[in-house]
């Protein structure tokens, strides 16, 4: 309701005050609106199960760790989409009495289905990695905040290109800005989904954790596991420059260049 109300009055500002009919001003802070709003959703996941006792419990089902979290992925970001589809009349609202972009919210609405599962992933991560829900909150919170803020002009103003780059590349911003403009680019879900699949593997061997002993072989692997999948995430977004494949959504193809372009550039070269 609160996230809602938040959408309703940021597009008729816009609408009133900027005499700018467009979801852009609620999609420019939807980051750092999912870093407070999902980590409050998933903070009591599986924390308060594990404060109660219901996780043994849930446990005792023929459900390995990995369908447990995935289940509370899949339910956790359920409720998240049920959020964005309640703004779905206003976009509607905005296409009838202007001549914005349909592919630019298109867009922007796969982007922000995208944010939604990495923070999910992020919140049942934390709420894994405590019984308390409070600090699940807090430290979920935090890591999404800073996934948001080290792509910042703020942070990255002074940088040199390469670690402004490198910063940019592991940052949320750098990512939802390029498909909130229009732009669904393979660099971006790879991204997404990549850090996704991070989070949510660290909360299924955080549950594996439980119950295995620190002594065991097998604990051992696992850690080996986690580490080796955190380098990989790590490297594929570093050097994801290299990855191709784009799709450009605006109506007039505004990011892509025309075959006009290309030749001239061709004979340019």
């Amino acid at each position: 309701v609160a996230f809602l109300g938040l959408g309703l009055f940021l597009t008729f500002r816009s609408m009133y005050a900027l005499g700018l009919a467009s979801l852009r001003p609620l999609f420019d802070l939807l980051p750092w609106l999912f870093a407070v709003f999902i980590p409050a959703m998933t903070m009591r996941s599986v924390a308060e199960e594990r404060r109660t006792g219901t996780m043994e419990w849930l446990s005792s089902y023929p459900l390995g760790e990995f369908e447990i979290i995935l289940g509370k992925l899949i339910g956790n970001w359920f409720f998240a989409l049920l959020s964005l589809i309640g703004t779905i009349p206003m976009a509607l609202g905005i296409l009838l009495v202007s001549e914005a972009d349909p592919g630019i919210m298109l867009a922007q609405y796969i982007g922000a289905s995208l944010l939604a599962m990495q923070g999910v992933a992020v919140g049942l991560w934390a709420s894994t990695a405590t019984k308390n829900q409070v600090t699940a909150f807090i430290l979920a919170t935090s890591v999404s905040f800073v996934l948001v803020f080290i792509g910042t002009p703020v942070v990255l103003y002074g940088l040199t290109p390469l670690v402004g780059t490198a910063l940019s590349r592991l940052s949320v911003m750098g990512h939802f800005e390029n498909v909130a403009r229009g732009v669904i680019d393979l660099r971006d879900i790879v991204y997404f989904i990549s850090t996704a699949g991070l989070f949510l593997a660290m909360a299924v061997g955080l549950l594996i954790k439980q119950r295995l002993s620190e002594q065991r072989e097998s604990y051992g692997r696992l850690r080996i596991g986690i580490f080796a999948l955190l380098g990989l995430v790590i490297v594929t977004n570093l050097l994801g420059g290299n990855i191709r494949g784009r799709i450009d959504l605006t109506r007039e193809s505004l990011y892509t260049l025309s075959s006009g372009s290309k030749d001239t550039l061709g004979n340019l070269s």
